[in-house]
Parts: C-alpha cells; sequence; structure tokens
C-alpha cells in the first residue's frame, strides 16, 4: 500500500489523502486514486490475482498461479488447488485482508453457467465492518474477467 508523506501539518483530512492508483482497465492511461482503503483493497487483490509468479522483475514470487490453473482439466481437485493458491498468496502479500468467504462454481456444478469456472472472494480488511466481493470468471475460449 502507498504512504504519503505529509509535512508541516497538523490536521489532515483524510479524504484528501490518496492511497494508491486505481486499476483502471477501461480507461488506459487514465491514472484515478483510490481514496478508501477498502477500494484500495480491492485493486491490491485484483492485481495480486492477475499477476503470474514470475512475472514482476525483482518480485519473482508475488502473485498466484491462478490465470494457469483455470485451465487445467475440470477435476474435482481443481477447487481445492485455486483456493489454497489464492489464500496462500493473500496470506503472504495482503495480510491486511481477511478472506470471509470463498466460493468456486464449475460447469460442472451447474451445467448453465456461461463459464468453466467462476471465483468469487468475499473479504473485509482488519478492523472494517465493511466487505466486498470480487469475481474471476474464466471461459473455454481462454477469456478471462474481474469483477
Amino acid at each position: 500500500m502507498a504512504y504519503q508523506v505529509i509535512s508541516n501539518q497538523t490536521e489532515i483530512n483524510n479524504s484528501e489523502i490518496a492511497l494508491g492508483v486505481k486499476l483502471n482497465f477501461n480507461n488506459p492511461g487514465v491514472f484515478d486514486l483510490n481514496y478508501l482503503s477498502i477500494d484500495q483493497a480491492v485493486d491490491n487483490l485484483k492485481n495480486l490475482l492477475l499477476t503470474r509468479k514470475g512475472e514482476r522483475v525483482h518480485k519473482v514470487n508475488f502473485g498466484t498461479p491462478l490465470l494457469d490453473i483455470l485451465f487445467e482439466p475440470n477435476v474435482s481437485e481443481l477447487k481445492q488447488e485455486i483456493e489454497v493458491s489464492v489464500t496462500d498468496a493473500v496470506a503472504f502479500w495482503l495480510p491486511y485482508i481477511s478472506i470471509e468467504q470463498f466460493n468456486i462454481v464449475t460447469a460442472e456444478d451447474d451445467p448453465n453457467l456461461p463459464h468453466n469456472v467462476s471465483i468469487s472472494i468475499t473479504f473485509g480488511i482488519n478492523g472494517s465492518l465493511k466487505s466486498e466481493t470480487v469475481t474471476v470468471n474464466a471461459d473455454e475460449s481462454g477469456v478471462v474477467n474481474i469483477e
């Protein structure tokens, strides 16, 4: 999470302090800012989930194998492998996030599902009452959508 150094101020209005840059997939080149911790946590989690291990220079262990796991054969161990890889990465890289609910639905569970795999992660920030949900959907054409 980003830190902002402030000097010569005795009172700080938190609505004026940006915590980080918002992920903006629909408007490349535009950098919006996050002012709430929960919004920054959502973007941090999305960034972690969409980054493959080894992709970042000097942080080769950052990320998850999620994008590779999603397109492995849909066997019974797939759900457990997804959950373990994501929860381990979140515990290490984003320890301030508490996963409250982890739900994985495959085409085997719901034949009407428009995606092969749908993963919903409901989480909160330690010490906060607000929860958010991030959903990852993958289909057989290789398209991954994150909301």
